[in-house]
């Protein structure tokens, strides 16, 4: 040992025995090399193995420490070998501990990618090169807490949730992967399911069992190749298992993930969906929970509602075969309701408006929420139709009972979802009766927007499909397609490439609606132009025809609204002598009610009707005749 060697280890010998408190005492430099290198349990011990330290390695950790936050040494080492404070240099390294200023042998240890090369700043292969020990070495070293700012904060879940089928599967193959995953292997887990599900749960509970220890992390897109290391070093010094937040995750997210597995080994995903081809490069595996099965929804259903006070009329199965909700949700779902609930029992509509005000009702661009205004009342069709729309609702309602009550999920494994189709000429009713369904079932209701939708380039209208379906899966709403044959429209001859990829458009859209477990309407005017396979697997087929005389009196009779001041109308005139759509119909008595009030008319009389039926006929591009009109033809203005 060199003299200045000697000197270096009777600074730190000095330096250590001022931490008495952390278990050190004054030492002897011969003792000071076994405390280097055979001590265990030290924070300077367990960052040797966490980083596999050789002895120059563990040298160099010893004399930054020293250098970085004893002032006597730093003033000294700098004299030795010209560094600013609180650095060392390779050389002055190997010729205080290995006698040699040579370090050729030590090449290795000094590349960017070494173990030393994530605890200091400035390593690189030069005898001469200025390494600074970094912050949260030194942190760590002197028995400190690591933070960073990726750091966040764990995820609450009620405990509760680990008793579904899935989330108990889910933390038995968590566990199995953290206490048989090698650790030398760059992996990356994948924990998928919608949120609210026990996600977190599970993996509390999966590392609770093992007594292994994780991090939840929130990785930034722009990260550079340096910070990902710089995060990695700091959660092996940790001992930490890395948990990603992927439920936004992207392209650019996900190659931070491959980075941090490539940088430490294990990483777990959170996420709603599978990364796919964004980790295909990546050694991945997926561990998915699903929602709870229709038994479990009724069992979360009736042990949350303990702690509220439901009226008589609640029936939980009803509720939780017509909400599939996550725990999560029911809770939330249960507390909105009781908060804006008007008495002290909640009842059917209590916790259905807490359902629908708890879910997330944004669906982008692509769809337009309808305002539902029209009730059973306002629906006039045939009662063969009208029984058909009051069966699908039942439907939704009693899936429990059928499915997981008479055991049909058996035979079930796809499709528990309602599906419809609305076929008739435009004006009859197809939107109205699309309105009638919500409101009866206290859902929201989306018109997808086609033009959004559809795109002309390949992909673009499946990957469009898709991120609809998913928005609607957790809005819990009610999709309406209107114009539907435009994407249900029959599949062709495959004679170009653009057969082909119009053919995938439609088995897919097929696919999605058979696996939605909502309520799908499409709406038609064009049955015939529908794909077989498309009707053969809609739930319903409704016919909404264009309306016979019976049925247009009592649109007529129904047009006006209580409040409005309506005269004596000819209806039996109105009904022999005008075909119209119940759609006309309403046009015709609004537009009747403008004139009245513009004319600053007492009441609504059959001039007015008359005038505004012209306008109707003047839209279509159609002479209103004199023998049209009738009897009531002098009564228009500037005939």
């Amino acid at each position: 040992m060199t003299g200045k060697t000697a000197h270096i280890l009777s600074m730190l010998s000095g330096y250590l025995s001022e931490l008495e408190e952390k278990g050190y005492s004054e030492k002897s430099a011969g003792e000071i090399i076994t405390l280097i290198f055979h001590q265990n349990d030290t924070p300077f011990d367990r960052t040797v193995r966490t980083f596999g330290c050789n002895e120059f390695e563990a040298a160099a950790l010893a004399l930054g420490l020293l250098a970085a936050v004893s002032g006597k040494a730093s003033a000294a080492i700098g004299r030795l070998c010209g560094a600013d404070r609180g650095e060392i240099t390779p050389s002055l390294v190997s010729a205080m501990f290995f006698a040699s200023e040579d370090i050729l042998p030590f090449a290795d240890e000094l590349q960017p990618d070494s173990a030393l090369g994530r605890l200091f700043e400035g390593v690189c292969p030069r005898f001469d090169a200025h390494m600074h020990i970094r912050d949260f070495v030194t942190t760590f070293l002197l028995g400190g807490a690591l933070y960073d700012e990726a750091f966040a904060d764990p995820q609450e879940e009620s405990e509760s949730i680990i008793h579904l089928s899935s989330n108990e599967k889910a933390v038995s193959e968590l566990k199995a992967f953290l206490e048989k995953t090698d650790p030398a292997r760059c992996f990356v887990l994948q924990l998928t399911g919608e949120r609210g599900t026990g996600r977190h749960t599970c993996i509390r509970k999966a590392f609770s069992d093992t007594g292994r220890v994780y991090m939840p992390i929130e990785l930034d897109e722009s990260m550079k190749a340096s910070r990902i290391r710089e995060l990695s070093s700091k959660l092996m010094l940790a001992d930490c298992i890395p948990v990603v937040n992927a439920d936004k995750g992207g392209e650019e997210l996900y190659r931070q993930v491959k980075r941090l597995s490539d940088e430490m080994g294990f990483v777990i995903t959170v996420s709603e969906a599978p990364a796919g081809k964004m980790l295909e490069t990546a050694d991945t595996v997926c561990i998915p929970l699903t929602m709870p099965t229709m038994t479990e929804n009724l069992l979360l259903w009736q042990n949350e509602s303990k702690a509220y006070k439901l009226s008589p009329e609640v029936e939980l199965s009803e509720l939780s075969g017509e909400f599939e909700m996550t725990p999560a949700a029911v809770r939330k779902a249960l507390h909105i309701a009781s908060v804006l609930s008007q008495g002290d029992t909640l009842t059917p509509a209590d916790i259905r408006n807490g359902c629908y005000r708890s879910f997330d009702g944004d669906m982008g661009e692509k769809a337009s929420k309808i305002n539902c205004i029209f009730s059973w009342n306002d629906l006039v069709l045939p009662e063969s139709s009208k029984r058909l729309l009051r069966d699908a609702c039942q439907q939704v309602r009693l899936r429990h009972r059928i499915y997981d009550g008479w055991g049909f999920s058996e035979k079930m494994p796809y499709g528990k979802g309602v599906s419809m189709i609305f076929t008739g000429p435009p004006g009859t009713g197809k939107t109205m009766g699309a309105q009638v369904i919500a409101a009866e079932l206290g859902m929201d209701i989306y018109k997808i927007n086609l033009a959004n939708a559809v795109s002309k380039y390949i992909g673009e209208t499946e990957k469009n499909l898709n991120e609809i379906f998913e928005k609607a899966k957790r809005c819990k709403c009610i999709l309406f397609f209107d114009e539907a044959d435009v994407l249900f429209s029959k599949r062709t001859e495959v004679r170009e490439s653009n057969d082909k990829y119009s053919n995938m458009e439609s088995a897919f859209l097929l696919q999605k609606t058979e696996e939605f477990s909502g309520v799908v309407i499409l709406a038609t005017n064009l049955v015939q132009n529908f794909d077989e396979a498309f009707k053969r697997r809609m739930r319903f087929i409704i016919d909404f025809p264009f309306p016979d005389a019976a049925l247009r009196r009592e649109m007529w009779l129904r047009a006006f609204p209580a409040a409005a001041p309506v005269g004596r109308l000819d209806i039996d005139f109105l009904v022999e002598h005008f075909q119209f759509s119940g759609s006309n119909i309403r046009n015709i008595a609004l537009h009747s009610a403008f004139l009245a009030v513009s004319e600053n008319s007492p009441e609504i009389s059959m001039k007015h009707i008359m005038e505004a039926i012209r306008n109707e006929y003047a839209k279509s591009g159609k002479a209103f005749t004199k023998a049209e009109a009738g009897e009531y033809y002098y009564e228009l203005s500037g005939r």
